[in-house]
């Protein structure tokens, strides 16, 4: 088909776009390996199966946002039906006639499947033409002149090949399999007799010339782009951490003179590998609640901003310290770092399964630990949590006060207890909590459980100094707890609050704490499915459950709290919009709780009112954290017909006398 010079053009231009396209796929490589090692490759077999199956069915796109996802899906199924095709091509301009598939029932059938996903991609591209350009969701940029290039590119390539295998009907008659290209030929193309031989060789010609080389161009255009998520995002999957959430690694405070993440090169391999395999779709954009309440967090462009940096770094990686930026404040800005929440919903929903929280607790924990840069406001926390063992302050002699004359056993007297209930800061000294905390005794006093409290001895989890970056004094609180709860024999912790929970759960195990925690929805169903506890079901009230993230998407506990209300109340459920691995959090998460939210709306302000869409008269919680929160919006807020309770007052309210 190809003579001898064009041939040599051909190779030359294949080895050109092979050339091009591993040199940028090296010095990516090469800028992965400048992080810090990880080790994330425990069961291997089982985590490459796991990514080719989340890949080959587009899990993680479709689950997310199905209509799209399908769209999506199209073009990448058909991706490995034109590389088919294409091979044939390439083969077929050395070797006229050449069929990679040969001539018979297989050929047939990979081109029933080429010219069925040419369609179904074509419809794909329109559909991303106009959801893009057209009714754009906000969490996509616009111009962006790279998505239009691969859309216009992968037109090219579907269009190419069906009026090149069109024009080949000239020659042979269109067979069942050439379905879509027998339809251009017969529509788009003139009759038979009306071009001459010559015209169709030429046009075959330059078909050819036209479907190899946007092919070539692709593949080195998707390297160059933020589409080299094609590539880095299964190989991400395959690092993912199938450990605890948004985990924060213990910080050696005794043997490091660094902490933190101070620059770029200080982000581990598995960081810098999230950086290439953003596809700036939106979605962390889309459930973050800090950008959709008008703040300036951006959870994509933190990751665009880090990946600029990274590539702006090249050279002074290894040397020349001193021309490398600080990622605080001056590629991430302050206001933006302390905007989040940890809520983890950007995580939740990021289809390449990228971690941005532990980007930004690293960097939190530099400006705390290194430069001593934090909100004013953390000051009170602090101070709080060093000289009186709470983030508010308050005398810790007074800790034990919310149980004064209700004979709640202490641990110290018994030594041992089948629970160890684990009380918290906000139960202890915020007067609205220690509403739950009462119900919660009451409970299981009614249920007849043997259970104890640590009353003074008990010291703040930690949880709001290690999410705002004081991971020195979390460290001290943990192990100071870790040291008072292993002078006692109990079977198991149960708490109120999902960070306590969470802190003890998952965090305490690496500085030697091992204990079966339960969060009280769990309690709570145990006692309901087993008698102990008997409620009236014949509630009036309907209510609406909000998901805290630290027992939700931190935790996986979305049917427990769900069922306890069912099982106490006997009412069907409503739902916000925003539920389950959704939920939208109520600011206090991340140190939010003590930090004022001075750009946007208040976060706990949009959920009260999301609540209030639907109608319920009980806004219900798991955490005494949200419950805060939310009480404090409903006030200043001025919303009718609408109340918080917890889950321990909402059982102990319908409970049978």
């Amino acid at each position: 088909m190809l003579s001898i010079a064009e041939k040599i053009l051909f190779g030359m231009a294949l080895a050109l776009s092979l050339f091009l396209a591993f040199k940028e796929m090296l010095r990516k490589w090469r800028l992965i390996l400048q992080g810090q090692p990880i080790a994330r490759f425990d069961h291997p077999i089982r985590r490459v199966g796991d990514m080719i199956r989340k890949v080959f069915f587009q899990i993680p796109v479709i689950s997310r946002r199905p209509v799209t996802g399908f769209f999506h899906a199209f073009i990448f199924w058909g991706f490995f039906v034109f590389l088919l095709v294409t091979i044939s091509h390439v083969a077929e301009g050395f070797f006229q006639g050449f069929s990679l598939y040969g001539h018979g029932a297989v050929s047939q059938a990979v081109f029933f499947g080429a010219n069925l996903f040419a369609g179904l991609i074509i419809i794909a591209v329109c559909y991303f033409l106009v959801r893009r350009y057209v009714f754009r969701p906000p969490g996509l940029d616009f111009p962006s002149y790279q998505s239009l290039t691969v859309l216009t590119l992968i037109f090219m390539l579907m269009g190419s090949f069906l009026f090149y295998e069109a024009f080949q009907m000239y020659r042979e008659p269109a067979g069942g399999a050439d379905f879509l290209s027998g339809l251009v030929f017969r529509n788009l193309l003139p009759s038979a007799g009306a071009v001459s031989a010559g015209a169709v060789t030429g046009w075959i010609h330059f078909l050819w010339w036209l479907h190899i080389l946007v092919v070539m161009g692709f593949g080195v255009f998707i390297l160059y782009s933020k589409h080299l998520h094609l590539i880095a995002g299964p190989v991400n999957l395959v690092f993912r951490n199938n450990g605890v959430k948004a985990e924060i690694p213990l910080v050696n405070l005794e043997e490091q003179e660094k902490f933190g993440t101070s620059v770029i090169r200080d982000l581990t391999r598995k960081d810098l590998l999230d950086l290439f395999s953003c596809a700036e779709c939106g979605r962390c954009d889309d459930v973050c609640p800090a950008l959709q309440s008008g703040k300036v967090l951006s959870p994509k462009k933190l990751l665009n901003k880090l990946k600029e940096n990274l590539l702006e770094s090249e050279g002074t990686l290894n040397t020349d310290a001193g021309k490398r930026k600080k990622l605080l404040g001056e590629v991430v800005s302050e206001e933006e770092l302390w905007d989040c929440t940890t809520c983890a919903a950007c995580m939740e929903v990021c289809p390449m399964l990228n971690e941005h929280i532990p980007k930004i607790t690293g960097i939190r924990q530099y400006g705390v630990l290194m430069e001593s840069r934090f909100p004013e406001e953390f000051n009170v926390l602090y101070k709080g949590l060093e000289n009186q063992g709470n983030p508010w302050g308050i005398n810790a002699d007074s800790r034990v006060d919310w149980a004064r004359d209700l004979a709640i056993p202490l641990m110290a007297e018994k030594r041992k207890s089948d629970v160890l209930f684990w009380v918290g800061c906000a139960g202890s000294f915020d007067l609205h909590s220690q509403k739950i905390v009462l119900a919660m005794a009451e409970l299981m006093k009614r249920a007849g459980v043997d259970f104890a409290v640590l009353g003074n001895e008990e010291k703040c989890c930690g949880d709001p100094a290690r999410r705002s970056g004081m991971e020195y004094l979390f460290q001290i609180m943990a192990r100071q707890n870790i040291e008072i709860l292993n002078r006692y024999e109990f079977g198991r912790i149960v708490t109120v609050c999902p960070h306590g929970y969470h802190s003890l759960k998952n965090e305490y195990p690496k500085m030697g704490g091992n204990y079966d925690v339960r969060h009280h929805s769990e309690f709570l169903l145990e006692s309901l499915k087993s008698g102990k506890l008997d409620a009236d079901l014949n509630g009036k009230e309907s209510v609406v459950f909000h998901d805290p993230c630290y027992l939700g998407r931190y935790n996986g506990l979305y049917d427990e709290p769900r069922e306890v209300l069912r099982k106490s109340t006997g009412l069907r459920l409503r739902e916000m919009k925003r539920n389950r691995r959704t939920s939208f959090c109520c600011g206090a998460g991340g140190g939010g709780m003590w930090k004022e939210e001075k750009t946007g709306e208040r976060i706990s302000h949009m959920r009260v009112r999301q609540a209030q869409e639907t109608g319920a008269g009980v806004l219900a919680t798991a955490c005494p954290f949200c419950s805060i929160m939310f009480k404090d919006a409903i006030a200043e807020t001025d919303i009718q017909n609408l109340k918080t309770a917890d889950l321990a007052q909402i059982v102990l309210d319908r409970l049978k006398q």
